[in-house]
């Protein structure tokens, strides 16, 4: 009896629409944060503090660097900035 292996198992799943949850999440949440600021600062205000947290949320839902996903490559580097650094010289 032969059984199918299943394929492509690294890949996340499509839960809405063409996004993944996470992506989801990261597009919602920003969403939500720019819609309770349009309605609780002027317009220009709501604007300035809108335009880097969606760019912020659509890096992180899309982004890649050296084709690895945004979160991850953030997470790396602030855990390498915090990390303590040694230099060691040898003559």
């Amino acid at each position: 009896m032969q059984y199918q292996v299943p394929q492509f198992i690294e890949l996340e799943d499509k839960i809405v629409g063409p996004l993944t949850l996470k992506q989801f999440g990261y597009i919602a949440g920003a969403a939500a944060v720019c819609f309770i600021l349009f309605y609780t600062l002027k317009f220009g205000f709501a604007l300035f503090f809108s335009v880097p947290i969606g760019s912020l949320a659509l890096a992180l839902a899309f982004g890649k660097v050296k084709g690895v996903p945004m979160p991850r490559y953030l997470m790396a580097m602030i855990g390498f900035a915090l990390k303590p650094q040694m230099y060691l010289w040898k003559k």
